[in-house]
């Protein structure tokens, strides 16, 4: 006998907030111990010898989150089955009983017996709960729809009851089911309890699937007709960490009629048995059931966290990042996260839920999401980093983004998300892609090997120039319009380059690199100092930021591939921050011919500050720092200036200007690209308060930025204004590197 488990994770635990939420549910949370219900759940069931890996069963919502959370712990999962909406227990089975029905196909020497049970359900005795498990799909093999029953031990008014017969089943340990019985008075609680014959509903069945289906379509045809039809439409993937993925179709699946597994089939079926027997259950329903399960002190209490109880005794207090002390309390509950408290008699925990349902009302945050600082929160925003990620954006640019008849990616969409065909594309903008494609690869997205190839064969193809550098700008078919050789692009075309070839592993293009690398060398330098902006030179003046990506490039080659050269350009750039670049602890953009400080005469623009190269230069220096052991303590007070005057004030982005003395410039306006540069370097810190800074910046990130009318279709808003306004009516490709940058750390 096989034995699939299939956990059902729905469900919001609503009698556990603030600890558990709508997005963010009890089966997900830590309420025993360091490892979540889910986790705890998983982990007892592959201690089973009879037990494949397990099926999880989860809303959509937060099926990435509870993959990471899998992940983290270690466990091994057969597959995730998402479902777009809640359609009750009957519906979960019936999918179950079908998933069962796939793998008994496909391993027909064997005999499989569906496990279904919930997520969040606390068990101490697992020997006890593994002999419940092999009885129970005992009884499944015989025919049955087999339960577990708990023996009760007190008059229970929260548990739906199984009244079971007097005689077991022929050659088996369990009994046939008499009646099944809702949840009673305490008078009739305690009669069943004075009986004897009276067991807890755990909420457990085990099954073959064809016993469940054909009493299925037996007791209620419509759900097993919509179930099939639901399950036959249904999507099978893989993730990107390999886990099978089964994507439930909303329209079909919405239709199966909502209904618990113990109305539609339980309550009629003759084949209803139940195996008695007490394994420490518990289905943590409440705080005063969470108090009842945890370790208690000589005073009844359970304190979790920093706390001082004075007379105090039978209490649970949970404390997130304060102190908390408590005198004189008795029988109360003190539940602290980072954005909610609740204080509430033992007693009165069960109208815990009517607090979360005033909360749903009002659509309080506190009533879905766990505020910042807390882990569920950290959770939650990198499964929407991932989701946003591999769902939306990825798809789309390699898609819609690639221009699939000339060659190479467009330079930008508008913003209803359709190619901007005619614009030129600049060869900076190619290889950006280039290493977008190519982390996307390492990170495991399919397809993103063809993605590479597009603007890699493009740009190699009509940007390359016959001297090994690389033209500016091309023509949409390849046609060179701008022939100017510029630093900048060359910098990304040696960064794309290094991680093109970690992701391909072609040979090939560590020789164009090494072109690349002597070009920039002979034909770029300066004279006297650092890099040339490029030949014919734009400008007379001259600007930090070429330098700083050629920094960039050189540390890609320097971590990736120990190449001792780009080490070695690393450093000398570096070198040229500290003695040049950097003044009086500042970082300027524009300098004269011989990198000096710009006079007074120039414009106003040019003598700014802008603090998203503040942050990235901070990052930067600190990456160098790792990889060479060497220190560069200006980067603390880049990243102080501007923190301390380059967030706009009224809506909490970073600027892109502000003057040398830290005041605004008129009009203060925003871009997307800096967001990602504070996001990216905060990370950077390995600190909970960094870590608290990015996630928040990654919400208004994406509010300002990613989110159209309610949808994050993929792509993303440029600039605003400093009232939040829309300023550019096109979304730039280029934005895409800068993105991926503060994502990554993330997913």
């Amino acid at each position: 006998m096989k034995i699939i488990p299939t956990i059902l994770c729905g469900g919001s635990g609503t009698r556990l907030w603030p600890t558990s939420r709508t997005f963010a549910p009890k089966q997900l949370q830590s309420l025993i111990g360091e490892k979540s219900l889910l986790a705890n759940t998983v982990l007892r069931l592959q201690a089973h010898a009879e037990c494949t890996s397990p099926v999880l069963l989860c809303g959509q919502s937060y099926a990435d989150e509870i993959e990471a959370q899998m992940i983290e712990e270690g466990a091994s999962l057969s597959a995730i089955i998402a479902e777009p909406m809640g359609r009750d227990t009957a519906a979960a089975a019936a999918i179950a009983a079908h998933w069962g029905q796939k793998v008994q196909e496909n391993d027909s020497g064997e005999d499989y017996v569906v496990l279904l049970l919930p997520a969040d359900h606390h068990i101490s005795d697992i020997p006890g709960f593994h002999s419940a498990l092999t009885h129970a799909g005992k009884a499944a093999l015989g025919g049955y729809i087999s339960t577990i029953g708990i023996t009760p031990h007190t008059p229970e008014t929260g548990f739906g009851y199984i009244n079971r017969a007097n005689e077991r089943l022929e050659g088996l340990d369990s009994y046939p089911v008499a009646q099944f019985v809702e949840k009673p008075d305490e008078e009739t609680a305690k009669a069943y309890l004075a009986s004897g014959d009276y067991l807890w509903n755990s909420g457990m069945f085990a099954f073959q699937p064809e016993t469940f289906l054909h009493e299925l379509v037996r007791h209620d045809r419509d759900i097993a007709d919509r179930a099939a039809f639901a399950f036959s439409e249904a999507t099978l993937g893989k993730s990107n960490s390999g886990i099978s993925r089964v994507s439930l179709n909303p329209v079909s699946f919405k239709a199966i009629p909502k209904n618990s597994i113990d109305f539609a089939v339980m309550e009629h079926t003759d084949k209803a048995s139940v195996f008695p027997t007490e394994f420490g259950w518990n289905d943590v329903g409440s705080w005063s059931a969470a108090h009842e399960i945890a370790d208690a002190d000589e005073n009844g209490n359970v304190l979790d966290g920093d706390i001082i109880a004075v007379e105090t005794s039978n209490s649970l207090v949970r404390t997130h990042d304060k102190l908390i002390a408590v005198v004189g309390l008795k029988d109360m509950v003190v539940i602290d996260t980072a954005d909610a408290m609740l204080i509430c008699p033992k007693d009165k925990v069960q109208k815990v839920k009517a607090v979360h349902k005033h909360l749903s009302d009002l659509d309080h945050p506190a009533a879905h999401h766990h505020g910042p600082g807390s882990t569920a929160y950290i959770n939650q925003s990198k499964a929407r980093a991932r989701a946003w990620l591999f769902d939306k954006a990825l798809p789309f640019w390699t898609d819609v983004g690639v221009d699939h008849e000339r060659g190479g990616v467009y330079e930008a969409v508008d913003l209803s998300g359709r190619p901007l065909e005619t614009l030129p594309k600049r060869v900076r903008v190619q290889a950006r892609q280039v290493y977008v494609f190519s982390h996307a690869k390492m990170l495991g997205y399919s397809g993103a090997e063809n993605a590479i190839s597009q603007p890699l064969q493009f740009l190699l193809k009509y940007g390359q120039r016959d001297d090994g550098g690389f033209h500016h700008v091309l023509a949409p078919d390849g046609a060179v319009i701008d022939d100017t050789v510029d630093t900048y692009d060359h910098a990304f075309v040696l960064m794309s380059l290094a991680w093109a070839y970690k992701a391909t592993g072609n040979t090939e293009l560590k020789s164009v690199a090494e072109g690349v690398m002597d070009f920039i060398e002979t034909k770029l330098a300066h004279p006297v100092l650092g890099f040339e902006e490029g030949y014919p030179a734009p400008t007379g003046l001259r600007r930090a930021n070429p330098h700083m990506h050629l920094l960039e490039a050189a540390m890609a080659w320097m971590k990736l591939h120990q190449n001792e050269r780009m080490a070695n350009l690393a450093s000398r750039i570096v070198n040229l921050f500290k003695t040049n670049l950097c003044v009086d602890g500042l970082l300027r953009e524009y300098f004269d011919g011989n990198l000096a400080t710009i006079p007074e005469n120039c414009t106003e623009l040019e003598r700014a500050v802008e603090p998203g190269h503040l942050y990235e230069w901070a990052y930067l220096l600190r990456l160098h720092e790792k990889l060479s052991g060497v220190k560069t303590p200006q980067s603390a007070t880049l990243e102080a200036f501007a923190d301390a005057y380059g967030i706009n004030p009224l809506t909490g982005l970073v600027m892109d200007h502000v003057k040398v003395d830290g005041s605004l410039m008129d009009a203060p306006t925003s871009r997307l690209w800096p967001q990602t540069e504070y996001i990216r370097l905060k990370l950077q810190s390995g600190t909970t308060h960094g870590l608290d800074s990015a996630l928040s910046m990654l919400d208004l990130l994406t509010d300002n930025y990613l989110r159209f009318d309610g949808i994050t279709p993929g792509y993303w808003r440029d600039q605003l204004s400093a009232d939040g306004q829309n300023l550019v009516e096109k979304s730039p490709a280029s934005s895409f590197y800068h993105i991926l940058g503060c994502l990554e750390p993330l997913v």
